[in-house]
């Protein structure tokens, strides 16, 4: 049975008597899921659980029962599940920042990046093997990583502590996986040689009403557990739209942004594509898309024309950005949908879930 509310599927029951597992602490506000990573443990028996589809209650979770008067309570020895050496207490960055001295200079405020392309992409490109970015050119994107070194889903870096992303990159997760997932800040090639900065999850806000079926509401926010520097070249935020239902930006040229095919051989470079945002209506009637019955009020649509060139499936999460200033890039789309890199994707509309980040941009 699909459940309509996802994101509670980021949680699994445990017997604390017998498995002395601590779940993340769990709340839900009228229109989030939160899930404070922090002091997260771990239990070799639910190492290997998915969480999607464990709990089927959208219900509050409780925390599981605990002695208040033994003082790790919330701490365990530290580990080494499949030979991965993890300490469950609170999570630390886990490289120095790799910055240069000439590099600490004022952030822009949001939006930094290159001038618009003058050209849409090629009728055979796509992001699994278009046009590649300059390295630093786009320095609030950030890729996230599991233990095994793979990448799974992109993100746009909205402050120096949260990503925005796509919900469906963590309902899949198990609780071990979670606590694993790596955020790297500043990358250029998919090797990881280049990585600026890295960071662990500290807590998460899932929309309430995301809907792993439809793809409606598919956003969320990540904080990290340390902010990232703010530098020139290394990493800044990307600017957010105003709040809006409308079916807006139509016409207009924008950038997708992605690392492309996961399961390529040779390291791939950060790459961009030139697409213009397409009406709800004519994304509703194309026959060529396979996303056509998700579109609604809250998703966006971007077309090339006859081209393929479109975003794979380690790009989800990522985001559409259009330049309505110059130097000041705006996210208007999260990438959600993507059945495959040689087919088109749909998009979370940013502007209608302004209010949300806004309240999730701040709150601790």
């Amino acid at each position: 049975m699909i459940v309509s509310f996802a994101v509670v599927t980021l949680l699994s029951f445990c017997s604390p008597a017998s498995s002395f597992a601590f779940l993340p602490r769990v709340s839900r506000t009228n229109d989030a899921v939160i899930i404070d990573v922090a002091g997260v443990g771990y239990a070799p028996s639910y190492q290997g659980k998915t969480l999607y589809g464990q709990i089927t209650n959208p219900g509050f979770v409780p925390l599981p029962s605990f002695n208040p008067y033994y003082p790790m309570a919330y701490r365990q020895q530290e580990q080494t599940p499949n030979g991965f050496v993890y300490s469950y207490g609170y999570p630390t960055p886990l490289a120095l920042e790799d910055v240069l001295p000439v590099r600490q200079t004022t952030a822009p405020v949001c939006g930094a990046g290159p001038a618009m392309p003058a050209t849409r992409a090629l009728s055979n490109e796509r992001i699994s093997g278009g046009t590649s970015a300059k390295k630093g050119a786009w320095p609030f994107m950030v890729a996230l990583k599991k233990v095994d070194g793979s990448l799974f889903c992109t993100g746009s870096l909205i402050s120096d502590t949260r990503v925005l992303l796509a919900a469906q990159c963590l309902e899949k997760l198990s609780l071990y996986e979670l606590s694993t997932v790596t955020v790297l800040v500043g990358m250029f090639k998919t090797d990881q040689t280049d990585v600026q900065m890295t960071r662990r999850i500290s807590k998460i806000f899932l929309h309430s009403q995301y809907n792993s079926a439809t793809y409606a509401n598919d956003i969320a926010i990540i904080v990290m557990d340390a902010p990232v520097v703010l530098a020139k070249g290394v990493a800044s935020t990307v600017c957010l739209p105003p709040a809006s239902t409308g079916d807006d930006y139509v016409d207009q040229d924008a950038i997708i942004l992605g690392w492309g095919a996961p399961a390529a051989k040779t390291p791939q470079n950060l790459e961009q594509a030139k697409v213009s945002i397409i009406s709800n209506t004519d994304c509703k009637t194309d026959a060529d898309r396979f996303a056509g019955q998700y579109v609604t009020d809250t998703t966006i649509c971007t077309s090339v024309g006859d081209s393929v060139k479109y975003t794979c499936l380690t790009d989800v999460g990522g985001p559409v950005v259009i330049l309505p200033s110059p130097g000041a890039w705006t996210i208007v789309g999260i990438n959600s949908y993507t059945k495959s890199c040689s087919n088109r994707g749909l998009k979370t509309r940013v502007p209608a879930f302004r209010a949300w980040i806004d309240q999730y941009l701040t709150m601790d």
